[in-house]
């Protein structure tokens, strides 16, 4: 099989692909923005608030689900391709059973606890995507094809079509269970896409192999994914938590203002480190190459961070106006979670290079860190500084926890504090400025049958 771009190594002729990639994702984050935005002002506080929690503790059982088993599928197959049948047919049975499993223990569990019916049923609806999210598994093979117009295809044909569904009943004010409908068929419509392109490709589900020996030796690799994928929502989310428990729900509100914006730039830092992860587990082993792809990465991060704190500085203010003038309150959060924002990028950069070398145990020690500091920290400066403090807590958490992580290690906090160095700096540019002035189209892949 070819390459899915050719001399990633020097972060070249993958721009295109590229911008399929990102252009569809952030097709998608718009129409979801607008519904939710448009979903509170139609609907009562009380019916958003009880959508919040669906979603919620749907996100908490998805996570349980090994939601992020595309880290070793992505990996497995990036490696050897011809083993696919074998690994895809494994996953799916593992994502599958895990996702059968927390259903039906939902839906038990939802009798013991006294809940309306409309928020039961709510839960209900919602969390049948995680029966459906299994057999979107074949994107992976897609992914790694390197098809990303297909990829641009799909993601847009679905956030178009349940876009306009989804407006449709927020402003007939239909009942919100219908909202809540949508969202499962849109999942269940993904699903069927990728299945589609999947047998396109001209893949035989007949072919799929089924091996219990199999599962149950990528189990053992991928045990810890669960408790990584859960772990991680719990820190992202602990400080919000926190601050409507010490303060109160309206600074909560102010707090988060600030917050999802940084939230949807590490969202899509993690989606570009997913966009080169298939070439880079190809050659993990050849260091020199590995440090040099790092290295540009930070370069970028942090020059990028600090053009986002200068727009920050001038124009955060009228950001948060967007939200209403009483958000003005969280500039001061906004600055400091700006300020954080380069730490972040490297860290999730340093989470990936983890799950490539199958460190989990590190990223789990990291993330158990993070909250424990976050919980430490957020009591004493949310009390004395505010949301301010919240922000304070956040960055000073994460640093910690990252070097108490590293403290075996110091060659990974060498490694960061090198890229700062003039020559590296100069290299990284070029590296980057060859990108960015070569042309050129996504390659087309062959068709690989089975």
């Amino acid at each position: 099989m070819k390459k899915i771009y050719s001399n990633l190594e020097n972060f070249k002729s993958f721009l295109p692909n590229l911008s399929y990639f990102f252009s569809s994702n952030i097709i998608t984050q718009i129409c979801s923005f607008i519904v939710i935005l448009l979903f509170a002002r139609n609907y009562s506080a009380l019916e958003f608030g009880k959508f919040t929690v669906a979603q919620t503790i749907f996100f908490l059982l998805y996570s349980l689900s090994f939601s992020n088993i595309h880290y070793y599928l992505n990996k497995a197959i990036s490696q050897n391709f011809q083993n696919r049948r074998r690994e895809i047919g494994s996953c799916f049975l593992i994502t599958f059973y895990a996702s059968v499993f927390l259903y039906t223990l939902l839906a038990l569990s939802l009798n013991f606890f006294f809940l309306d019916e409309d928020l039961k049923n709510l839960i209900l609806i919602i969390s049948l995507i995680l029966i459906v999210e299994p057999f979107s598994i074949f994107y992976s093979e897609i992914f790694v094809r390197g098809q990303f117009k297909i990829i641009f295809k799909i993601k847009v044909i679905q956030s178009l079509i349940f876009f306009c569904i989804k407006l449709f009943i927020i402003l007939n004010k239909f009942d919100f269970i219908y909202i809540a409908l949508a969202y499962f068929l849109e999942s269940l419509f993904f699903a069927l896409l990728v299945i589609f392109y999947f047998k396109k490709n001209g893949n035989n589900f007949m072919n799929l192999i089924f091996e219990k020996e199999y599962t149950i030796k990528i189990i053992n690799k991928i045990f810890l994914f669960p408790l990584l994928a859960f772990s991680l929502i719990v820190a992202m989310r602990i400080d919000i938590l926190m601050i409507s428990n010490i303060l109160n729900p309206e600074q909560s509100a102010y707090y988060s203002s600030a917050s999802r914006l940084i939230t949807i730039i590490l969202i899509f830092s993690t989606l570009f480190f997913q966009f080169i992860y298939p070439n880079l587990s190809r050659f993990i082993n050849d260091k020199n190459t590995m440090s040099r792809i790092f290295r540009n990465i930070i370069f970028l991060s942090f020059y990028s961070s600090l053009l986002f704190l200068g727009a920050v500085v001038i124009f955060g203010e009228l950001y948060l106006k967007l939200f209403g003038k009483d958000y003005i309150v969280a500039h001061n959060s906004f600055i400091i979670l700006s300020i954080s924002l380069f730490f972040s990028l490297v860290i999730n950069l340093w989470i990936q290079k983890q799950f490539l070398l199958s460190n989990h145990l590190n990223i789990l020690f990291y993330q158990l860190a993070t909250i424990l500091f976050n919980i430490i920290l957020n009591s004493y400066l949310i009390a004395s500084y505010g949301i301010a403090g919240a922000a304070l807590a956040s960055l000073f958490s994460t640093l910690i926890a990252f070097l108490i992580t590293n403290l075996p290690s110091p060659f990974e906090i060498y490694e960061i504090l090198k890229c700062f160095g003039f020559k590296t700096q100069k290299q990284a540019a070029k590296d980057i400025i060859s990108i960015v002035l070569l042309k050129k189209n996504p390659e087309r892949l062959e068709k690989i049958k089975d």
